[in-house]
């Protein structure tokens, strides 16, 4: 099963899709394909972040794993992305946009009913 909940961020002119599911490699692939993408994800992993594109990147993070550590280390790769493709190195902007990305997705979480584990 996944839970998706796509973010449309205005001041970057891009989408940013989060994706919960109970299988990352499959889920992954199935995006991949979905996107006419000829890659595979074969990666042992805890999440992923992915664009082919600088109008939508995926964070697609494994529902067991869906700890403080692996959010905030996704949501990380997404906001640098995000920010280098438009050359953006001022850090009260990747800082914003880290924050409200950690917000969203922290909603989203609890919103579909699933718990953040902790890992200490």
């Amino acid at each position: 099963m996944s839970r998706t909940k796509k973010i449309k961020l205005s001041t970057y002119n891009c989408n940013v899709i989060i994706i919960i599911t109970d299988n990352l490699k499959a889920k992954v692939n199935s995006v991949y394909k979905k996107l006419k993408q000829n890659e595979k994800f074969s990666d042992e992993a805890e999440g992923v972040v992915f664009t082919f594109d600088i109008d939508s990147y995926y964070i697609i993070l494994d529902e067991i794993y869906l700890s403080h550590n692996t959010i905030a280390h996704e949501i990380y790769h997404a906001v640098v992305k995000v920010t280098e493709d438009r050359d953006i190195v001022d850090e009260e902007s990747q800082a914003w946009l880290m924050g409200y990305l950690t917000e969203v997705m922290y909603k989203h979480i609890y919103k579909s009913g699933l718990k953040v584990v902790d890992q200490t």
